[in-house]
């Protein structure tokens, strides 16, 4: 029986390669993206530790801001590895 290019449920006979173009082309700009914000809140969460710190001149209490420059530190991690994705050939 000859199957005439005629498939179920339209699968393909090549398989599956990777990503499209496009698809690539969002994980970059997600990835270009991530980096950015990510190094705002590093930036950030810096900013505010630095400040608090030089405000009290060792006397006193400040803030060591640990969340908003973990979470950038994440931020630009998952960054990379969608860049990483993005640029992957099929």
């Amino acid at each position: 029986m000859a199957d005439n290019d005629v498939r179920p449920y339209g699968s393909s006979t090549t398989p599956y390669n990777g990503a499209s173009p496009e698809q690539q082309a969002r994980w970059e700009t997600r990835g270009k993206r991530s980096i950015e914000f990510g190094v705002a809140w590093l930036i950030g969460g810096l900013l505010v530790a630095v400040t608090t710190h030089e405000q009290v001149r060792g006397a006193g209490a400040y803030f060591v801001t640990w969340g908003p420059m973990l979470y950038g530190i994440y931020q630009i991690i998952s960054g990379f590895q969608l860049l990483n994705r993005s640029r992957k050939r099929p």
